[in-house]
């Protein structure tokens, strides 16, 4: 990549890794810089596509929030993100089908 657009992904994308960080468990976690990690969770979330490997999708979004494992093989990954005050601004949830490939993305953005 290189850039503007290139230098403004790896931007996004490093700070929604430092937006990430903070407690576990489903309470919300605002980070110490107040980044609104919900902008930057929706503006990758638009690059993410049907057929993607898990893999494509960490590299994108990091470590999921939580993974639940469905019927016929199908898995469920759950991103939340955080706007300036704290609270939960966005919920993404990724379904994998059998083959570990992106089949739908539901963005639940405010």
């Amino acid at each position: 990549m290189t850039g503007l657009k290139g230098v403004a992904l790896v931007a996004a994308v490093t700070l929604f890794g430092l937006a990430a960080c903070g407690k576990k468990g489903d309470e919300a976690s605002p980070d110490a810089a107040g980044v609104d990690s919900a902008a930057v969770q929706k503006t990758v979330v638009t690059t993410l596509h049907s057929g993607m490997t898990k893999d494509e999708v960490k590299s994108k979004l990091g470590e999921p929030r939580t993974r639940v494992t469905m019927d016929g093989g199908l898995e469920r990954w759950t991103y939340y993100a955080y706007d300036a005050n704290g609270q939960i601004a966005a919920k993404t949830m990724i379904i994998f089908d059998s083959d570990g490939k992106v089949a739908e993305v539901n963005d639940q953005s405010r």
